[in-house]
């Protein structure tokens, strides 16, 4: 163990830790595809739940999202598309079940250098598809289907353009369905001003002479990711699928849901489709049990994906009408928001099993922000800060290292003694350790308590949208993007460089050849890593410097003077 330095086994653990994830992504087991050839009728069929039978009574979830596809399901008549624009909102809804298949994000640019390109974060076209959608279903001996419009029913809307005016808080776009034997179906779209929260609501008016009885159900489907897998893309390593809460965050993959479809009773939970930064959710009202579906279809695009849930048994009587509200977020992981949106929704900002240790480092991180304005700066102070919390840990490894190196002539000496006799080399240095009161593992320890930390500000920094397009000074305008002159990543590697110098030199030829690449093949690393990680790699490698400087140096003195 003499010669395996700290710096190796936190280097060697990033390393593995990179390479676990890739083989992750490119091993999981992957969907198997349907049958391609379909109708549209069948590909309709496929992505509505069984209607409800008569024997579910009222606050029943039963039969809420069965794997067998609606027989009753018809594709409408084409629709049309009304906008819709607030501060913070583009979306296309379609009357074709009044569904949302386009939502741009204005103050979200898709670059930097394209301010004026909103993100668009769902969308329906010939490659891929992210849209949310959302119907009824009828009790089928109350009339079935017809008296209930599905998310392919046509609904009718009294604008095809709607513009939250200036000074207004709120904006409602409403559709209507009517039905026969007096059924008549009002779904509203209600959005807030600043806010991506957006208010789904359903009217059920009954003006027929027959009880009318049925569920509301909501869902999100979208195509995989057409971005593969790349060790060297840190973007790449974030999740992108399903998602949903049932008392914890929970995480659904596409080929779970292809190979293992989701039926769970669910109170006050959500459901939600999640990719870097952004992310898709439907919320049910608090209160009831609503079920939660996950469903793998062939769509016209390939192979499409499903989360939703559904709601208990509704019954309205003639001449009477009841409501049901849900909503919706569409926008960023911004974490104290969702926090306040619904429980576990800001769990979506993906920290991993780490996140206990995440959530307060991007909170103290938040803090920095708050007084200093600049992310990059906030992450300079968030690392010193880090730093000095665990001084005492890293002064014990560097003075452990600093009495390590002291022992190298001596160590060098044995070695030429013995030779290739790696059974006596070991057994004079541990005598040799022993004699001088030296424990090897006193600089690793202290570093390996440090790594949970490293790991969990590592996906702070990823994760956060907060920090997405972020400017910190000079060249860099990006921090969730790579230094796009790779300064950082070089000063980094030379600040490996210089660590190694100020610790003891491996005696094994293999050691050293390997102690040698590191600063070589991190800087390779990190050229691709967004610059903001980059950042806190290197202040993080200047304070040790620092400090290992200063301790090597007080033991030296110590030495000298005895």
């Amino acid at each position: 163990m003499d010669n395996l330095r700290p710096m190796l086994y936190v280097s060697l653990f990033f390393v593995l830790f990179l390479i676990w994830q890739a083989w992750q992504q490119d091993h999981r087991p992957k969907p198997q595809p349907q049958v391609a050839e379909q109708s549209t009728q069948s590909q309709a069929q496929q992505d509505i739940p069984s209607a409800p039978t008569a024997a579910a009574s009222a606050g029943s979830t039963a039969n809420a999202a069965a794997a067998a596809p609606s027989e009753s399901a018809k594709p409408a008549a084409a629709g049309q598309i009304v906008r819709v624009k607030t501060d913070v909102l583009e979306l296309n809804i379609d009357t074709r079940g009044a569904g949302i298949m386009q939502a741009q994000l204005p103050t979200y640019p898709v670059a930097v250098n394209k301010p004026h390109d909103p993100y668009r974060l769902m969308y329906d076209d010939s490659k891929a598809v992210f849209v949310a959608q959302s119907g009824l279903l009828a009790v089928k001996n109350s009339g079935g289907a017809e008296t209930a419009p599905n998310h392919y029913a046509l609904y009718s809307a009294a604008k095809s353009d709607y513009t939250m005016a200036a000074g207004a808080k709120t904006l409602s776009v409403p559709f209507t369905w009517i039905g026969p034997n007096g059924i008549k179906i009002t779904k509203t779209y209600v959005f807030h001003r600043g806010s991506f929260v957006v208010d789904v609501n359903y009217k059920i008016d009954n003006a027929g002479s027959t009880d009318w009885a049925g569920s509301v159900y909501a869902q999100i489907k979208r195509s995989p990711s057409a971005h593969g897998y790349n060790l060297l893309d840190a973007h790449s390593h974030s999740y992108v699928g399903g998602a949903y809460y049932d008392g914890s965050y929970q995480k659904t993959a596409f080929d779970g849901m292809a190979k293992d479809p989701l039926n769970k009773d669910v109170s006050n939970g959500w459901v939600a489709m999640v990719e870097h930064y952004f992310l898709v959710a439907w919320i049910p009202p608090r209160g009831a049990s609503y079920q939660i579906y996950t469903r793998a279809v062939q769509g016209q695009t390939g192979q499409q994906y499903l989360i939703g849930f559904r709601s208990p048994l509704l019954k309205v009587a003639p001449g009477k009408s009841t409501t049901l509200d849900t909503r919706m977020w569409i926008g960023p992981e911004l974490q104290d928001h969702l926090a306040q949106v619904a429980p576990g929704l800001d769990l979506t900002t993906g920290y991993g099993i780490f996140t206990f240790i995440a959530k307060p480092l991007f909170w103290l991180l938040s803090k920095i922000h708050g007084f200093i304005g600049n992310w990059g700066w906030s992450i300079i102070i968030l690392t010193m800060l880090i730093k000095l919390v665990f001084y005492k840990l890293s002064e014990t490894s560097y003075r452990s290292m600093a009495r390590m190196r002291s022992l190298q002539p001596k160590m060098a000496s044995l070695k030429e003694r013995f030779g290739d006799d790696r059974q006596r080399l070991s057994q004079a240095t541990m005598e040799l350790y022993k004699k001088e009161k030296v424990n090897p593992l006193g600089g690793c320890l202290p570093m390996v308590v440090q790594i949970p930390v490293f790991i969990a500000l590592y996906w702070v920094l990823l994760e956060s949208v907060e920090l997405r397009q972020a400017p910190f000074m000079f060249w860099i305008h990006d921090l969730s993007s790579k230094d796009p002159y790779y300064v950082l990543p070089v000063l980094m590697g030379i600040t490996m460089f210089l660590q190694q110098r100020l610790n003891p030199a491996p005696l094994d030829p293999l050691q050293q050849k390997v102690m040698a690449i590191l600063p070589l093949a991190f800087t390779v690393f990190f050229a691709f890593f967004p610059s903001g990680l980059v950042l806190y790699w290197l202040t993080n490698n200047l304070l040790s410097i620092a400090q290992q400087w200063v301790i090597t140096r007080r033991i030296q003195k110590a030495a000298e003077a005895t």
